[in-house]
Formats: structure tokens, C-alpha cells, sequence
């Protein structure tokens, strides 16, 4: 296993090239196998447009040298899905696992990947999806999901409290995630049950469904689709924002797109404002789920593995409020 100091577009992409120089030919020390988040994957895609036709031509051969490419942490949105397969010929393999088990569930080896899911669970591992009875969203099948496998742990050092907790009468943990199945089984994280479930008006909400529209319909346009009526968003955030009438409302953090955003400063004009949001998504999502706060900031932060804790966002917008 070999570790960047790190995070590099260029330092990876080199790194492939020394693996395999050329076509056929493969380095004493070669990667074999990559593993990233969603972020890292859309840097990449970033890095290699940014090259020469024939650096693009030897990253593009020694990517897809390497035997397996996977992804995970958060979702990953179809479009970068698309075009990395494009590139590298590797469809991206998701997978789900945390800590408290490692990995329980996966989309196959060799069969269908599914973006936008997790697939199935691993041979010995059992799943279930705790239902919540006062769910009222239009999908069904949504709730807590529930792992039972042979390397769960045992419990959390000195906290029998929150250990007991953590999971059900018959043994399984409670993940705190949410999720739901497609038709084929494939099971579809819907994000965390004390973060990216918004609660607006007694309707439950998925933020990553949100964020998955406004992040994919922003990859088309950088991909040069020009789905996005607007391309103004680079880096999107989404999550409930309490409220007095509501419970919470839907919110979207944005880091705008850098040229659009000098071409819109030059005019004295917003790189997007809620309006444009609003007119784009009404097409695309059911009007409760559209945001009805937009927020633009110069970046997201993230923690180390690219996440954003959404927890930590809400009490800073509460307490800039």
C-alpha cells in the first residue's frame, strides 16, 4: 500500500505513467490498484483536459493498466462516472463499509455497476433496512439501514450506553445512514440520518438526492453537455437550515465556477442567484425538495477524506444567522 504525503492530480497521474511507461510494459513497482473519493476523481478528470494530446495519450493507456479503480466515501455522481470510464476504460467500483464492520456491501466485480449505488451485500453479511414509520417520502422502502456481519465489532471502549444504542434487539448495528433499494436490489445510501436527512414540513428529504441533480447537472456542462442552464457551480453543498414554519428548509452551499464568476463580477451580477437555481430545478425535482437558500462561499471545507460535516455547517450558519 502506498500512501501520496498528498493529495496531487499531477503526482498521480505521473505515478501511473511510471507504473506503466509504455504500452505492454509494467515498472517493478507498479499500481495495481486505486481507491478515492468522488472530489478526486472530478480533479483528475480536471488535471488530464488540462494536458497536452500526448500526455493525455500515455496517462489515459496507463490508467487502464491498472487492475481495479474504486470509489467511495460519498456518492459519486453518474456524469463523472461517465467520463472517467471514457478516459480510462475503468467503470468506477462503489462499494460501502464503515469502521464498526469494514465492508459489507458492494457493487460486483464482474457484472453490472450501478452509479448512484452501493450494490449488494458481500457473501456472509446480512442487511436490513429498519423502516420508520413516519417517513413521508414518495419513496418507499426508505429507512436506517442495519448490518450484521462476521467482522462487526464488539462494542465502543467504555461507552456501554451509546453502544446499546447502536444496535437492534436481534443484533444488528445501526448504521445511521439512511437508504433504499432500486428494482434490481441495489441498495442507494441516502445520506446520513442526522445530517443529510432534511426534515421540511413533515416531509423527510435526502440532501444527496438534491446535491446529485445539481452536482451531475454541473458535471454535464463542465463535460461540455450544456445540460446546466446556469453553469455557475463547481462544489455543492446541501443540507436543512432550521426554520420556525418549516422545521428546516432546504439549503445550498456553493463555490461558484471561477470564469463565470469573473465574467459575472465584471458585470456586477451574482455568479448565481436563487431565481436562476429555482427556474433550472423545477424541472427536475419535485418543487418542495428545490432550495429556497443559496448560499455562495469561495470554498466547502472538508475534512481529510473530503468529506464535508454537514453538523459543524449548520451550526456555523446558525450562528452567523
Amino acid at each position: 500500500v502506498e500512501f501520496l504525503p498528498k493529495f496531487s492530480v499531477r503526482g498521480i497521474w505521473q505515478r501511473w505513467r511510471e507504473s506503466y511507461p509504455t504500452e505492454g510494459s509494467k515498472s517493478d513497482d507498479a499500481i495495481t490498484l486505486f481507491t478515492g473519493v468522488p472530489t478526486i476523481y472530478t480533479r483528475l478528470i480536471q488535471g488530464y483536459h488540462a494536458m497536452d494530446p500526448e500526455l493525455k495519450a500515455t496517462s489515459a493507456s496507463a490508467a487502464r493498466n491498472l487492475r481495479l479503480m474504486m470509489c467511495g466515501s460519498s456518492a459519486l455522481p453518474q456524469p463523472v462516472m461517465q467520463e472517467w470510464e471514457a478516459i480510462t476504460g475503468h467503470r468506477l467500483l462503489e462499494r460501502y463499509g464503515m469502521t464498526e464492520f469494514v465492508m459489507a456491501l458492494s457493487n460486483p466485480l464482474k457484472g453490472e455497476r450501478k452509479a448512484g449505488t452501493v450494490g449488494k451485500p458481500f457473501p456472509g453479511i446480512q442487511v436490513k433496512i429498519l423502516a420508520d414509520e413516519d417517513n413521508k417520502s414518495e419513496t418507499k422502502g426508505v429507512g436506517e439501514l442495519c448490518v450484521k456481519s462476521p467482522s462487526l465489532f464488539n462494542q465502543y471502549w467504555k461507552l456501554p450506553e451509546v453502544t446499546k444504542e447502536s444496535f437492534t434487539d436481534d443484533g444488528f448495528f445501526r448504521t445511521g445512514d439512511a437508504a433504499t433499494t432500486d428494482e434490481d436490489g441495489y441498495y442507494i445510501i441516502l445520506g446520513r440520518t442526522n445530517a443529510d436527512i432534511i426534515k421540511v414540513g413533515g416531509y423527510k428529504l435526502s440532501a444527496l438526492e438534491i446535491e446529485s441533480v445539481i452536482v451531475e447537472a454541473s458535471s454535464y456542462s463542465f463535460l461540455n453537455l450544456r445540460l446546466f442552464v446556469h453553469p455557475a457551480i463547481s462544489e455543492c453543498c446541501v443540507l436543512g437550515i432550521p426554520d420556525k414554519d418549516y422545521g428546516e428548509i432546504v439549503g445550498a452551499i456553493i463555490v461558484a465556477d471561477a470564469d463565470l464568476k469573473r465574467k459575472r463580477d465584471e458585470e456586477s451580477k451574482p455568479p448565481l442567484t436563487l431565481e436562476e437555481l429555482s427556474t433550472w430545478a423545477k424541472d427536475k425535482i419535485a418543487p418542495y425538495k428545490i432550495p429556497t437558500r443559496l448560499i455562495v462561499w469561495d470554498s466547502i471545507p472538508r475534512n481529510a477524506m473530503g468529506k464535508v460535516n454537514k453538523k459543524e455547517l449548520k451550526k456555523l450558519l446558525v450562528s452567523e444567522e
